[in-house]
């Protein structure tokens, strides 16, 4: 390696090309102007005869990102239809009325692209990166899978094999995922809200191709459609949407109201990781709720994460589950603050994990970060919280995708797109007073306790409520 190393050092000096010395300034090119993709005119909307919407902006990139997004999910099921937007979400390109199965792959193939399908619970998106030429095709492709399906027993079943696959990895398995669909079955007992999210035996076992080609009839609807793209001229989306998706017809389609009651659900022994595992939930805002910067600021504040956490600093270790949790309690494995927000309700949690033998002092800890968001905000913290906040909603801006997903979700939820700037200007509106204000508001509410894994003796829900009302 030494003898090596010396033959590398050998070339170098005596190399032909003049040395110039580090403090030099480059050779005298005068530079470029900074340029940059962010698009600098405000997103264009069209609404289509058929009640279907258009929203794109142009960064003039050479690739576009195109997205169909779909008012439809789990909370748009019922008992006869639960389990299609899981179905669905892996039917993406199978047989239509005018092409087979094979057709539609090799179609997406022939762009040098593949297609990705998510379904949540109030929303199934379609989306795909091409050049900006082949964005018409795209939504040729989309047009078929969406407007002229064809649902087959046989599909189905093979969606219902990998569903069953997925759901027998998840089996034992106890993450954010599998927590959040059970403080969603205490928080609404009995709705489509508590639905699960994620593969089950018995949400598998209801799919049927009646139940999919019902959903989808009832669900499929153009106002319920909203076409986002990034990357093309506005005209060239509303012409192709026009083309293929002005067959769409309906009406507007509302989920079932969400009730909120808050409930308990205590599983002992459920998981693999012989881990206690408890989450508290409270009702919180929807997207049109005038609280809805303060409740993320306070998200920002309550932060959290692992014990061990990859990547190296900024990665919120100044939040208050880091700094009063993480960093002061050594059972605590895990403590984190998330919210989900819906069309008329939302779901503050803070989640936490711990050795067995701790589990009740984690529920008191949970229950003292808990009382402690209605009290004193120092200034030092809100900034920190507003910073990270406007950071996260200026980067996810920054790709494409991330753009063409907040324009689709936004005109969905607001029916116009709102700036990066104009997000960031309500984030430094933000007062202590509000935050305090909304998590007082929160409290309020009927708690919702999730337990699982090794957690017994812990408490019931009423004595961990009655903990929280007595502040």
């Amino acid at each position: 390696h030494a003898r090596q190393f010396g033959s590398l050092l050998n070339m170098f000096q005596s190399s032909k090309m003049p040395r110039v010395p580090l403090t030099e300034g480059m050779v005298d090119v005068p530079a470029k102007a900074a340029t940059s993709i962010v698009p600098t005119d405000a997103p264009a909307i069209t609404t289509l005869p058929n009640g279907l919407r258009v929203v794109t902006c142009d960064d003039k990139s050479p690739v576009a990102s195109v997205g169909v997004f779909v008012e439809a999910g789990q909370r748009f099921e019922d008992e006869y239809t639960q389990g299609s937007s899981l179905a669905l979400e892996r039917m993406i390109l199978g047989p239509t009325q005018n092409h087979s199965a094979l057709a539609m792959n090799r179609a997406v193939a022939g762009l040098g692209t593949g297609v990705s399908a998510s379904a949540s619970k109030e929303l199934i998106t379609y989306g795909a990166e091409v050049l900006r030429n082949d964005v018409p095709a795209m939504l040729q492709i989309f047009g078929e899978a969406i407007c002229n399906p064809v649902i087959n027993q046989w599909d189905v079943d093979a969606a219902k094999k990998m569903l069953s696959e997925q759901a027998e990895e998840r089996q034992y398995l106890v993450d954010e995922i599998s927590m959040s669909d059970m403080a969603h079955s205490a928080a609404y007992v009995n709705t489509p809200l508590a639905f699960p999210s994620a593969p089950t035996p018995n949400a598998i076992e209801m799919i049927s191709a009646e139940g999919v080609s019902a959903f989808m009839n009832t669900c499929y609807t153009a106002p319920n459609t909203v076409i986002a793209a990034v990357g093309v001229e506005h005209d060239e989306v509303v012409e192709a949407a026009d083309k293929y998706f002005g067959s769409l017809g309906g009406e507007k389609v509302a989920p079932m109201a969400a009730k909120y009651q808050g409930g308990e659900i205590q599983m002992p022994g459920y998981g693999a990781d012989g881990m206690a595992h408890v989450a508290l939930s409270f009702e919180s805002v929807n997207w049109t709720d005038d609280s809805l910067a303060a409740v993320s600021v306070l998200q920002m504040i309550m932060g959290g994460g692992g014990s061990f956490s990859a990547g190296g600093p900024g990665k919120g270790m100044y939040t208050r589950l880091y700094e009063q949790v993480l960093n002061t309690y050594g059972f605590v494995q895990s403590a984190m603050c998330s919210q989900v927000v819906y069309s008329d309700t939302g779901l503050f949690t803070l989640y936490g994990i711990s050795f067995p033998q701790y589990a009740n002092q984690l529920v008191a800890i949970l229950v003292e970060q808990a009382n402690k968001m209605a009290g004193p905000v120092n200034a030092t913290e809100l900034q920190r919280a507003k910073n990270l906040l406007k950071s996260y909603i200026t980067m996810h801006l920054e790709s494409r995708y991330g753009l063409s997903d907040d324009m689709g979700r936004a005109v969905i939820a607001y029916n116009q797109v709102k700036s990066a700037q104009e997000l960031c200007k309500q984030v430094d509106a933000v007062t202590a007073k509000d935050v305090q204000d909304i998590a007082k508001k929160m409290l309020s509410t009927k708690l919702s306790v999730t337990a699982l894994g090794d957690i017994s003796g812990l408490p019931s829900r009423d004595d961990v409520a009655r903990q929280i009302t007595e502040k």
